[in-house]
């Protein structure tokens, strides 16, 4: 019998499409009004998705983040959460065009894969599952960081070229997209701290310094070294603009590298 949280997540999958569709075609006619229903229909998706985990909480009995579809679930989730966030602040519709496709292929991802699916390794511990659930947070808030900074250099080279195409009007001002960057920036990178902090203390009490070696976590050391850079050079140097937007872009490619070569379980787990 299928599960409540399944139920709840595929239909928070149809509001998320039906969001996903209406958003890109309001942006691209500029027809704001129209953005309306697509913010409707994600904030409802992410309450159905909320319950949807919290019931898979409570019908496996464990944070559900044990494999790599529920990992795909909780990431949709929290990135439907950042964007949300931003948007009750700046008001921007174009940035659903860059998010939207993303949490839909992420939530489907999840949808998918069910509740059957179990980690192929040993369950892991409450506070390991909340140093994953800290990461997919501040990799959601880093690839913000990334859309603002994507959205950035494209509206700058429009403007150098002096005629600037359609889609140049749809994008925010400049100075409002280093604003979301930096405030992004600065929310992930104090995440992927704690989340790093957490793993790190528990794999080395248990395993030593084998954990060192693994893939995944020496992409996710680097992912924070990034981001230290990018946060250091705000603050210190002053890094701002282009420099700034590909700093944040090389960032989120590592993030998405350290998801690509994610097992969903590390590999010292089984020594």
């Amino acid at each position: 019998m299928e599960g409540h949280s399944t139920l709840l997540l595929r239909i928070a999958l149809g509001l998320y499409s039906f969001g996903l569709l209406d958003s890109l075609y309001s942006v691209v006619k500029q027809r704001r009004q129209l953005f309306r229903p697509a913010l409707y229909a994600f904030v409802l998706g992410a309450i159905l998705h909320a319950l949807a985990l919290a019931a898979s909480s409570i019908e496996q009995g464990r944070f559900p983040v044990q494999t790599l579809q529920q990992m795909s679930s909780m990431a949709s989730f929290f990135m439907t959460a950042v964007f949300l966030t931003v948007y009750a602040r700046f008001k921007y519709e174009s940035l659903a065009v860059f998010v939207f496709p993303l949490v839909f292929l992420l939530a489907l991802a999840g949808a998918l894969g069910g509740e059957s699916g179990a980690a192929s390794r040993p369950m892991l511990q409450w506070w390991i599952s909340l140093h994953v659930a800290l990461f997919l947070l501040g990799y959601a808030a880093l690839f913000l960081t990334c859309v603002a900074s994507i959205m950035y250099v494209i509206q700058e080279r429009e403007l150098k070229s002096k005629r600037p195409r359609a889609f140049y009007y749809r994008l925010p001002p400049l100075g409002k997209l280093d604003e979301i960057g930096y405030q992004a920036l600065a929310a992930a990178f104090v995440l992927v701290t704690l989340g790093l902090i957490a793993a790190s203390v528990w794999a080395f009490a248990k395993w030593g310094s084998n954990w060192l070696v693994d893939p995944t976590i020496a992409l996710a050391f680097l992912t924070w070294g990034i981001s230290f850079a990018m946060v250091f050079g705000r603050l210190v140097i002053g890094w701002r603009g282009r420099k700034g937007a590909y700093f944040s872009i090389a960032g989120c490619a590592c993030a998405a590298l350290t998801w690509v070569v994610n097992s969903g379980a590390h590999t010292f787990m089984g020594q």
